[in-house]
């Protein structure tokens, strides 16, 4: 893990410096990629079982690949995601889980040389799983319920929600090492399961997803905000109680510490969706963001506790540690929690005295226009006012650095945000005119200013084809120019 993840730190900062957003087109052909290649490896792991050599540096480099691929292709199905609602995120996420655990526990069921190449199977079938999701409707176009305190309100203060992540995203890294150390109690290594504690840790963590989806339907607002983190701290204490009752039988700890991981997993794959919806860089890096605060900071804890436990083999200084970062991580998100009820409100009222005032200098500046001395006073009446560049101007000086590391910070031009916007009325225009993917990928990008040439570069496409994508807008939408489907976006899609 630790090997991937620095692998994904170092793309990690070529986005952030190059400043990248990778191409539909580049995703696309990435996935297909990370699928092949984890087949092989998975083929690979399979091949391995059937000599009696120790292959422990091959073995070593191909789950190093295929932690690495099957987290890309994790990453290309969180980003189909972004944008949607919470519910809608809560459902997939945790009925992927769900799904998981049952396929993994028919995986421990069969032999190692079977059990790979059932998964190598199984890891091919995402390839009619996307062109079957490309058919359907697009995520951010159900209809569902988005809570104005959770992590995807877009009707709630933005800053706020900035804070609200980045406060997370430190509980995550918190949870993350206690994980790390649950997992690997007392010493580090790996605690087997019996049949019967296997089984229980399948069925607990398929009831309990299964209770979150039935509440996030049933629209109780807080579950996965303050009430999930209060789960997860609540599996973590129970996790430690059961260790220190039954030292002799670990497995019985085990099962809510493994609990802890897989609904920490559902978690962490839920706010990177989130971060994908409210950051302005390209999707990819808010996944390689969570993996490595998440999964790093668990690696880390479990490798220090195999370094550190045959030094100091205290298992009461063990405890303590993981109870203070349990009482960490929920702290930190609650006091932040607390505290967006109040910046909301204050920025709701702050929104309203600056439409009033500026409904005010509307009404000053139609009266002057009728008066002698007009541009005099129509000068005067704006001399007050906060110009919409010297807001965003001081929006941006509050933007904290963690924001500014999670890539929440304010875009640095405005041409990002248009970009943005443009995106948002392309799909819109798609909607309302049945264009393709392909057309609304090409009609965006077109609005944008681009020539022909430029957005059959940009999609890796033929000139010709662009030409004839652009054709075909024309035709479905009736519009004849760049500039009447420019009007159209700004009259109709905004």
């Amino acid at each position: 893990m630790l090997v991937a993840l620095t692998v994904f730190g170092i793309l990690l900062a070529w986005i952030a410096l190059r400043k990248k957003t990778l191409a539909k087109a580049t995703t696309n052909r990435l996935m297909r990629a990370c699928v092949f290649v984890e087949f092989l490896t998975l083929a690979g792991l399979a091949a391995l079982e059937l000599t009696d050599a120790p292959l422990s540096t091959w073995r070593f480099v191909l789950c190093v690949a295929c932690t690495l691929t099957a987290s890309g292709a994790m990453f290309y199905w969180l980003r189909r995601m972004r944008g949607c609602a919470s519910a809608t995120a809560a459902v997939f996420v945790f009925s992927a889980l769900i799904v998981s655990e049952v396929v993994v526990y028919a995986c421990t069921l069969l032999p190692p040389i079977v059990e790979h190449g059932f998964a190598a199977a199984l890891v091919l079938l995402q390839y009619p799983c996307t062109l079957w999701a490309r058919s359907r409707e697009k995520a951010h176009a159900i209809d569902a319920l988005t809570p104005e305190s959770d992590y995807f309100s877009v009707s709630g203060d933005v800053l706020a929600n900035k804070k609200f992540l980045s406060a997370t995203a430190i509980g995550i890294a918190c949870m993350g090492a206690v994980t790390g150390l649950l997992r690997g109690y007392p010493d580090g290594l790996p605690i087997p399961f019996s049949p019967v504690t296997r089984v229980a840790y399948g069925l607990l963590v398929i009831v309990v997803s299964a209770v979150v989806i039935a509440l996030v339907l049933k629209r109780f607002e807080s579950v996965m905000t303050v009430g999930f983190f209060i789960l997860l701290e609540a599996v973590a204490c129970l996790a430690l109680i059961l260790f220190s009752a039954f030292p002799h039988s670990l497995d019985i700890g085990a099962v809510l510490a493994t609990t802890l991981n897989a609904l920490m997993v559902s978690f962490v794959w839920y706010i990177t969706i989130a971060f994908m919806s409210a950051g302005w860089r390209d999707p990819y890096y808010y996944a390689m963001s969570g993996w490595i605060v998440w999964l790093g900071s668990r690696a880390v804890a479990r490798v220090a506790l195999l370094e550190i436990y045959p030094l100091h083999a205290d298992t009461l200084v063990l405890c303590a540690v993981m109870g203070s970062l349990i009482v960490l991580s929920t702290q930190v998100v609650f006091v932040q929690f607390l505290g967006i009820s109040q910046v909301v409100a204050h920025n709701r009222a702050q929104t309203i005295r600056e439409q009033a005032a500026a409904a005010a200098e509307r009404r000053a500046a139609d009266a002057a226009r009728d008066t002698a001395n007009a541009d005099g006073s129509a000068t005067k009446a704006g001399e007050g006012g906060t110009t919409p560049q010297g807001t965003l101007a001081q929006g941006a000086a509050k933007e904290s650095i963690l924001a500014r590391i999670m890539g929440l910070d304010q875009q640095e031009s405005l041409t990002d945000m248009r970009q943005a916007t443009l995106e948002h009325n392309a799909q819109e225009i798609g909607s309302q005119f049945m264009l393709s993917e392909r057309e609304i990928e090409v009609l965006a990008l077109y609005a944008r200013g681009l020539t022909q040439k430029r957005v059959a570069e940009e999609l890796y496409i033929s000139p010709g084809t662009a030409h004839a994508h652009i054709k075909r807008i024309y035709a479905k939408t009736g519009l004849h120019s760049r500039q009447e489907i420019i009007d159209y976006m700004e009259k109709y899609a905004s």
